[in-house]
């Protein structure tokens, strides 16, 4: 498939050890694709060099990306487009209007230099008619534009993580790891089918699990594995994972997709404390979260290895303080500051 080469690969695969004590055991190991190194990093940046690839390929020069106003897609690729002279187009869903006070990927996306639009109280899912409208818009104006899927969760960006899954393997061997378990958030499900693709079809030693981060389990076993037969076919892999194999846990979703809960919340604040990483709290905190209560309910024994997917996304922290510290953003309830005069 074409590829646009523009993030650091491979990603570091780093011991938690303090975390590990914290929780009594188990080995805990991140696989840091955080530190992807384009856009402030992030599984996205992994599955864009595809997508994008697929788009400079085909002759495009505009990319149409939609998501919530924290996307970590739309950061990425706004700084990909920024590295390849592409014009990139961000709608926005989720907010009522604009935000006065830009913060987190919104900024970002702003000084990449996209153009933003935002879809008042759009569902996250739901941006058929906004899209095609923003489409013909572009083309009447002799764009040539392409429209990057939710979440980069095509084919494309599929292969990315059965690419990452070669390279997470290659290290475990080398380092003479033998994980037990692989963790990973689903949000839009193309990371978590990419990493299931290579487990059905390269026999990997460890099973994966799921944490989903909006969505009910069953949504997931109903859709993904059409679209994984759709990456297999494009791919020449042959094996694709029943729906009921996958095993991805609901009961960590909080309030819905781009919703904080005290779990994940909890589970941000455990990993920066201990091991000085940061989570953020759509993706990873809750799959962080899910990983931690594993442990609790004995689904992880306490001589087990895991690996924790870090799909990045931490810049949105800065738009939930209140949410991850727990305390008002008015000013009149934040601490003192105090001034030292020379």
């Amino acid at each position: 498939m074409p590829r646009v080469r523009l993030g650091q690969f491979p990603t570091p695969l780093m011991e938690a050890p303090r975390l590990s004590e914290a929780l009594g055991g188990p080995r805990i190991l991140f696989k840091r694709d955080d530190l992807s190194n384009v856009g402030l990093g992030g599984n996205k940046a992994r599955k864009l060099e595809y997508v994008i690839g697929r788009a400079v390929a085909d002759g495009a020069d505009t990319l149409v990306i939609c998501g919530g106003f924290q996307s970590n897609l739309a950061r990425i690729a706004a700084a990909m487009g920024s590295q390849l002279g592409l014009q990139v187009e961000l709608i926005l869903g989720g907010v009522p209007g604009e935000p006065r006070h830009p913060v987190g990927n919104l900024l970002l996306d702003h000084l990449y230099g996209a153009n933003v639009r935002f879809v008042e109280t759009l569902p996250r899912w739901e941006f058929g008619d906004t899209l095609a409208n923003v489409e013909q818009e572009l083309i009447a104006e002799g764009r040539k534009p392409f429209v990057v899927p939710l979440g980069a969760s095509s084919p494309e960006g599929m292969a990315s993580y059965v690419e990452a899954s070669r390279e997470l393997y290659q290290q475990l061997e080398c380092s003479g790891v033998a994980a037990n378990y692989l963790y990973v958030g689903v949000g839009s499900g193309g990371t978590f089918s990419g990493l299931a693709l290579a487990h059905a079809n390269l026999e990997l030693p460890y099973a994966l699990r799921g944490i989903s981060v909006s969505r009910a389990s069953e949504h997931y076993r109903n859709k993904l594995p059409a679209d994984m037969g759709e990456a297999a076919l494009q791919l020449g892999l042959s094996q694709v994972p029943a729906g009921d194999s996958l095993d991805i846990d609901d009961r960590f979703i909080g309030g819905g997709y781009g919703e904080t809960s005290d779990g994940s919340n909890e589970a941000i604040a455990l990993v920066a404390k201990t091991e000085g990483v940061l989570l953020d709290p759509v993706y990873s905190g809750k799959c962080m979260h899910g990983l931690i209560q594993h442990i609790r309910e004995g689904r992880i024994a306490a001589d087990d290895t895991v690996v924790f997917l870090h799909t990045g996304g931490w810049p949105a922290l800065f738009s939930y303080e209140a949410e991850t510290l727990g305390v008002s953003t008015e000013a009149h309830c934040l601490p003192p500051v105090h001034v030292v005069n020379e």
